[in-house]
């Protein structure tokens, strides 16, 4: 029988780059060495048949670390593996990934290898060689869910959400009977998405979140995946609570499921209720990714003081834990404790030099303070990461500084800045208007 999915050892964000800790509307997240649990090499016994993509027993959602979402992405990949094996990876037009079916028994051994190989790299946060790793595990068999899913957790761990998506849907067509990959598609589905229709895609999370508990009734973090799902959905409703009590009921020390029953108690206004849930939450933090995890479903109800504590414990268990460096910076940021909320985000980014978060926080804090020449450096450096679904946001922040700069009567560096914001916003027109007005003063 498959084992649940697990909570990673390791730190990093949403969130790295803490995607979601800045829409208010957005499922919290997070990744440490990677949302998901690795696949695991394949074993048998005489009473236990292998199955694949079997994961852990903890958590579904980690804590991310570095940020390398924004390394080099191959459109389409071709290449040989050293076995003389040709590798092609490209999605087709259905949202499937396909590889060459070029495998045998032969293989076998050779698949296992490069799906350790896989497992080490993505645990050592080196993403690239990770993705190379699986696609290789896939060119020996195209036809085990653990390659392919082990590829959906790397572009999850670096929010590639496309990709993820696909390769997700690719797991679920190769084995339909384990729920792993619809918990992890509908984690995707939840992710805020700019330019997408967002109500479509939670109810396509509701419906794999559905699935899975269908699959398997006795996995918590299916429970917990369908109450998230739901949430955002708008559905503040009884089956959201049953959903996160079925997953508490199953999994008793179950921190994240906790904090989330914590969060939609509050929306009810039962606060008593809610306080009980958070403080379960914070007992059953034992962890650093976890502790990261329940923080950043305080911040989305402004939790900030709270969150703090549960991040101070967690960077003296891993001090580079970026996930951690990030939101405590958010934290001190909002509570005005510029100094130390700077020291903080300074540390991040030198932690994960590829976060976007990082320079973007940096940059507003810099704004913040009126000290507009160097938040403009910080946001150029977000400029040069950005995905994306991440340059309406960088837009806004630009927009702020170029605000700055023409209230100060600077207004040859505010059309400087503000043509900044026209590059990576082009169809809001008041951006246009002011970098207008600017040059016209």
């Amino acid at each position: 029988m498959l084992k649940k999915l697990e909570i990673y050892k390791y730190g990093l964000l949403l969130i790295g780059s803490m995607f979601l800790a800045f829409s208010a509307s957005a499922q919290d997240l997070g990744s440490s060495s990677g949302l998901f649990s690795n696949p695991k090499t394949k074993t048998t016994s005489p009473k236990t048949p292998a199955r694949k993509n079997a994961p852990e027993r903890k958590s579904p959602i980690a804590t991310r670390g570095k940020n390398t979402r924004n390394a080099a992405r191959p459109k389409a990949v071709s290449r040989t593996s050293s076995s003389g094996v040709e590798i092609s990876k490209s999605p087709g037009k259905s949202g499937i990934i396909t590889v060459g079916d070029k495998t045998n028994g032969d293989f076998d051994g050779l698949f296992e290898r490069a799906i350790d190989e896989g497992n080490a790299a993505r645990n050592r946060r080196q993403y690239a060689k990770a993705e190379v790793a699986y696609l290789h595990a896939r060119s020996f068999n195209a036809k085990d869910s653990r390659a392919v899913y082990g590829l959906g957790n790397v572009y999850s761990d670096q929010q590639r959400w496309g990709e993820a998506e696909r390769a997700y849907r690719t797991a679920i067509q190769i084995e339909p009977a384990a729920p792993e990959a619809y918990i992890a598609l509908s984690f995707v589905l939840t992710q805020p998405i700019v330019g997408e229709n967002l109500s479509a895609r939670y109810t396509d999370a509701q419906k794999y979140a559905r699935r899975a508990v269908a699959i398997d009734p006795r996995n918590a973090f299916a429970y917990d995946q369908l109450g998230v799902s739901l949430e955002l959905g708008g559905k503040v409703s009884t089956e959201t609570q049953q959903a996160y009590r079925k997953a508490i009921e199953l999994e008793p020390t179950f921190a994240l499921a906790y904090a989330h029953l914590g969060r939609l108690l509050r929306k009810t206004g039962a606060a008593d209720e809610s306080s009980a849930a958070y403080l379960n939450a914070i007992k059953y933090s034992t962890d650093a990714p976890t502790m990261v995890r329940v923080a950043d479903v305080m911040q989305s109800q402004q939790m900030y003081l709270e969150s703090e504590k549960l991040l101070r414990r967690a960077l003296a268990a891993d001090e580079k834990n970026s996930a951690a460096l990030l939101l405590l910076g958010r934290a001190l940021s909002t509570r005005g404790k510029f100094d130390e909320a700077e020291k903080i985000l300074q540390t991040a980014a030198e932690v994960s030099p590829d976060s976007f978060d990082s320079y973007t926080l940096l940059g507003s804090l810099a704004a913040r303070r009126e000290r507009f020449d160097e938040a403009e450096k910080y946001l150029m450096q977000a400029a040069s990461l950005a995905s994306p679904n991440e340059k309406k946001r960088l837009a806004q922040e630009f927009e702020a500084v170029g605000d700055g700069l023409a209230r100060a009567g600077k207004n040859a560096d505010a059309a400087r800045v503000f043509r900044q914001a026209v590059a990576l916003d082009k169809k809001k027109t008041v951006l246009a208007d002011k970098l207008n007005k600017a040059q016209a003063n």
